[in-house]
Order: C-alpha cells, then sequence, then structure tokens
C-alpha cells in the first residue's frame, strides 16, 4: 500500500523484489519513477512530511527496526531513532514538528512521539498495556491509536501531549489501525 504525497502527484510505496522490500516513488498510475532506498535491510512504513521533501519509513538495515528519515531530493537517509530495539508505525505531524511511532518497551508497546530532528523520544502511554499504530488528527491537535489497556483491542485518542487519553469504541471485537478524514478546508 502506498501513501500518496501531499501534492497529490507521486505515491511512495514498499515494493519487493528477490525477497528484499525497498521504497519507491511512483507515478499516480503506479508507475516507478525511482527507487528511494538500496539496502539489504527491510523499508515499510513510509510517511510524508507535510511539505513533501522528507519521508520517515521503518528499516531493520541496523540490525532491528529503527526510523529512518529519506530527504526525497537527494535520496540520502539518516537513522532517526536509536533507543528501544523496536521502532515502527511512525506518522508525521500535520506541522511537520514531530513524528510519533510505536516503540517496544521490555514486552510491551508504548506510542512515542519525537522530534524530526532526533533526540529524545517522548513517551505517551504507559507500557502496562499495548499500544499501537498513532496516527495524527488533520489538525495536528490529537493522536488516535489502539490499545488493549481494556483487554481487547479499542480506538483510542489523546492530545499530542500524551495527556486526556479517552476510549472511542467499545465493540466486543478488536479495533485496530485508526485513520481519520481528511480535513475538509
Amino acid at each position: 500500500s502506498g501513501k500518496l504525497s501531499p501534492d497529490g502527484q507521486t505515491v511512495v510505496a514498499t515494493l519487493e523484489a528477490a525477497g528484499n522490500s525497498n521504497l519507491y516513488l511512483l507515478d499516480r498510475s503506479g508507475n516507478v519513477i525511482r527507487r528511494l532506498t538500496d539496502d539489504a535491510g527491510i523499508e515499510v512504513s513510509p510517511s510524508w512530511s507535510p511539505d513533501g521533501s522528507q519521508i520517515v519509513y521503518v528499516s531493520d538495515r541496523s540490525g532491528s527496526p529503527q526510523l529512518y528519515v529519506l530527504d526525497v531530493a537527494n535520496g540520502k537517509s539518516r537513522r532517526l531513532t536509536y533507543s528501544g530495539s523496536y521502532n515502527t508505525s511512525p506518522d508525521w505531524s500535520p506541522k511537520g514538528d514531530r513524528i510519533v511511532f510505536t516503540g517496544r518497551v521490555g514486552n510491551r508497546f508504548a506510542i512515542f512521539s519525537i522530534s524530526p530532528d532526533g533526540g529524545e523520544a517522548r513517551k505517551l502511554t504507559a507500557e502496562s498495556a499495548d499500544s499501537e499504530d498513532p496516527t495524527w488528527s488533520p489538525d495536528g491537535r490529537f493522536i488516535a491509536f489502539s490499545s488493549n489497556r481494556a483487554g481487547r483491542y479499542h480506538l483510542y485518542v489523546m492530545q499530542a501531549s500524551g495527556e486526556n487519553q479517552r476510549r472511542l469504541t467499545g465493540s466486543g471485537g478488536d479495533d485496530t489501525k485508526p485513520s481519520w478524514s481528511p480535513r475538509l478546508d
């Protein structure tokens, strides 16, 4: 599955060849414009910066899944996360100032945020239960995520700071992978 660029002209997608997955830039018809990563690691879960100049993604090239930021113009990548042995599911904030992701703490998953420039990640959820799949609201004020803190997985929402976490769903099944509808200005 691909992610449409902010200007709607290109798509970044993970394509697999010879047992290895890399990121590719595609046009809207699905034709390959160019390969963005060329690494022995597995590259997945791309998310665009709001201005379309960078892409955050997950790679295991260092031995464990970590976040990397790719400069689309020059094709160079830099590692973003260094703490934690398993970081995944990044989502770039609409304001461009934070990236949320799922990180493993012990044997549980928690939601973190980090500056696109790097530095220390901020833990937003407790590791007493699993919290995963964070996604920003279109205005950048809230983060939706799934958590099994009430037994089954339900969808939750919190402020970007991690405060005021509240449950949104209460069905009998598992609710996962939240997604916001686009903002209509």
